[in-house]
């Protein structure tokens, strides 16, 4: 058949097609060299319910309106009862939620019609609060899509043709469009209350219709929704503002949302409800759940919208988290801000992508003066390396200032993309480390040679100072955490087979001794730069706070560093009795095995990378003998207490809160089968990682 007028001829093959299909056999298929397998396994089948999500709309027995046929069709735009303001405003945010937990907007927040259009939306109510929504929606994507931390699963922020975010709309005239309403809803409240619901109904321009003393109730949900989405519009705009005191104040307007949360849930269920049913058929006044289903792909996921009460349980647990992120710009230098990124990303549940992507959009908008001024104030602290002292008259010399600059901005690109990763699902991990790694390595050359070019430059200027291993010690101190981190994350990921765990506390062992090693040298390293600093003064003046912050953590590396060893000691005592042993792999070797593991750490040469003949040589695992049980148990028994003790000298937080437990409870366990109990069992112990990610609490079975 031919389409006129349109230049081109179509040809109906419909009968053609037939003939030709009854020559194939029953589930035969015709093979054609540009559709193969490839293509058939993603092709999908037209008018098929299962497949092709486009003829959902003529299963479900409706038509689906567009927005303005559905105005057309009397779509209610005005004089809203405060029962149907109430209900649309919760269905909004509900969708709204729904959004930020990871779906897509054409199925949630514009499945409602009034965000379509709201020049035709009467009611300044209705039209307030898709006003807040939609700007909401358009800061948060614009976080999301700066911050790149996201996968296709973790969230959706793909927008379609005629999808408007309001983003010409300034911003103050959408706050001032909340401002108004909620300040015409108090009046209204004001003069109902005054005039105890005798006098006739307020008239104002932002009045709820037919308000009156019997639903004086919903006029104030109405009023405690308008200000929740009032706070949440301020904070994402404060959150934009590149000044800190700006977005100090953003903290305020989340903390606002957040107790508005409880009087939310009081009024849940004063509005108008949607009707109970599959996703598909939960229809409600101004909402239709497959509205832009023909903008979507074949085959998408249709979401469940959440109830009402999700939602705000939604919001009870983002919004905390978000407030935690604004912490990031009050704290005073880049070791806290790091160490705030470790603690952030440990946290459990773990965070979402919207807190993590806040998190680091929040940090990296500072201007790079900024930036460099927190790398060399973070270096100067660990160490106090002499270059950086301007006391030292060698800190002053042009070469010296151009040698630095190069050096903390590469330092500054790998610190970036360190912290880009840990905001990362943890899954992401130890691909990025990988790359991250090799370029500290780079960097550790680099730091030799500046320590050495430095020192040569100290015995003509100031020959009472040495430069030797500052900058070797700082890059190390970048380097070892991330190390311990790629080792370690394969426990809290189920990467590790059990026969694996003895090596990979070996290997982590190794690990945590050099940490607290370098927290060590750079004390030593602080106290001669300090020392050379006297010329004649009685007292060395070192910062008690850094001291005690380096005691800190060598305290929880040394209670690492003995758990470590507690759990080896248990594991070769489990081997000479028989309950554990290494498996047969007819397709692969320990040795193997071992190369693949620890293969990336290789890229350094500080630490010395560790072979799997030093393991074979260290380790007492292959030449287990079953009188040596009882001796092994009685070392980690001493192992588990020494970590007790190193870990009630750290400062207590949750990690080491979670540490020390499992200290204490691994010591009466070794207590216990080293007096014999479970001695006649044959079955290994159990390793329980609930309590700790990385270091488990023994179960005996």
């Amino acid at each position: 058949m031919a389409e006129k007028g349109s230049g081109n001829d179509w040809v109906d093959i419909t009968e053609q097609f037939r003939t030709a299909a009854q020559a194939l056999p029953l589930g035969g298929l015709f093979h054609e060299e540009c559709f193969g397998l490839g293509e058939a396994m993603n092709a999908v089948e037209m008018m098929d319910p299962k497949m092709d999500a486009h003829c959902e709309a003529n299963r479900i027995g409706r038509k689906i309106l567009s927005f303005e046929q559905a105005r057309k069709a009397h779509l209610k735009v005005d004089s809203f009862s405060p029962s149907e303001q109430l209900g649309i405003i919760d269905e909004l945010l509900a969708c709204f939620a729904t959004w930020l937990s990871g779906h897509n907007l054409a199925q949630t927040v514009f499945t409602c019609w009034y965000v379509h259009d709201l020049n035709e939306v009467k009611d300044p109510i209705i039209k307030a609060a898709c006003v807040g929504i939609l700007k909401c929606c358009y800061y948060i994507r614009e976080v999301l899509v700066a911050a790149s931390v996201r996968d296709d699963e973790d969230q959706q922020t793909s927008l379609y043709a005629g999808f408007d975010l309001l983003r010409e709309l300034p911003d103050k005239r959408a706050a001032a469009t909340l401002k108004d309403v909620e300040m015409d809803v108090n009046r209204q409240i004001r003069h109902i209350v005054n005039d105890k619901g005798q006098g006739s109904p307020f008239s104002g321009a932002h009045s709820c219709s037919g308000a009156t003393a019997e639903n004086l109730d919903q006029v104030r949900s109405i009023l405690t929704r308008i200000r929740f989405i009032k706070h949440l519009f301020v904070f994402c705009i404060q959150a934009e503002n590149e000044k800190d005191e700006t977005r100090l104040e953003a903290k305020k307007s989340l903390k606002a949302a957040i107790d508005l949360l409880p009087e939310l849930r009081k009024s849940l269920g004063s509005g108008i409800m949607r009707c109970e049913g599959s996703p598909k058929n939960a229809l409600m006044l101004g909402f239709e759940p497959l509205l832009n289903e023909r903008l979507l792909p074949p085959s998408p996921r249709q979401p469940a919208i959440m109830k009402r009460e999700e939602a705000l349980d939604f919001f009870g647990t983002l919004f905390p988290r978000l407030l935690s992120t604004v912490e990031i710009m009050s704290l005073p230098g880049l070791t806290a801000c790091m160490s705030f990124f470790w603690q952030f990303s440990w946290q459990r549940p773990l965070p979402g992508v919207i807190s993590r992507s806040y998190l680091l959009h929040l940090f990296f908008t500072v201007d790079m003066k900024k930036a460099v001024h927190r790398l060399r104030e973070s270096c100067r602290l660990f160490c106090s390396a002499p270059s950086l002292n301007p006391k030292v008259s060698m800190s002053s010399r042009p070469e010296v200032q151009h040698l630095l600059g190069e050096f903390f901005g590469s330092v500054g690109q790998v610190i970036d993309e360190v912290l880009h990763v840990l905001c990362m699902q943890r899954s992401w991990h130890r691909q990025k480390l990988s790359s991250i790694l090799g370029k500290l390595a780079t960097l550790q050359d680099q730091a030799e040679q500046l320590d050495l070019t430095f020192s040569r430059f100290l015995v003509t200027s100031d020959p009472e100072y040495i430069h030797n291993d500052y900058f070797s010690a700082y890059i190390l101190w970048l380097v070892l955490p991330l190390q311990i981190h790629y080792v370690m994350l394969p426990f809290e990921l189920e990467l590790y087979s059990v026969d694996e765990y003895h090596y990979a506390y070996w290997y982590a062992e190794y690990l945590f001794n050099w940490m607290a090693s370098c927290y060590k040298l750079a004390g030593d390293l602080q106290k001669r730069s300090d020392m050379a600093g006297m010329k004649g003064s009685k007292k060395v003046k070192t910062s008690k706070k850094v001291d005690r912050e380096k005691e800190n953590q060598i305290a929880i590396m040394q209670g690492k560093l003995h758990l470590a060893r507690g759990l080896l000691r248990v594991i070769e005592a489990q081997h000479c009795l028989g309950k554990m042993s290494k498996p047969s792999h007819p397709f692969g070797s320990e040795k193997t095995r071992f190369a693949h593991r620890f293969q990336v750490l290789n890229s350094s040469d500080r630490p010395q990378p560790l072979v799997y003949e030093q393991y074979m040589e260290q380790s007492k695992l292959h030449s287990a003998k079953e009188e040596e049980a009882s001796g092994l148990m009685g070392q980690a028994l001493e192992e588990f207490s020494v970590a007790c003790k190193a870990l009630s000298k750290a400062q207590d937080d949750v990690e080491v809160a979670s540490l020390l437990k499992v200290a204490q409870t691994n010591t009466v366990v070794c207590r216990l089968l080293s007096s014999g109990h479970k001695k006649e069992s044959k079955e290994a112990p159990h390793f329980d990682f609930s309590t700790h990610r990385h270091f488990p609490v023994i179960r005996p079975r």
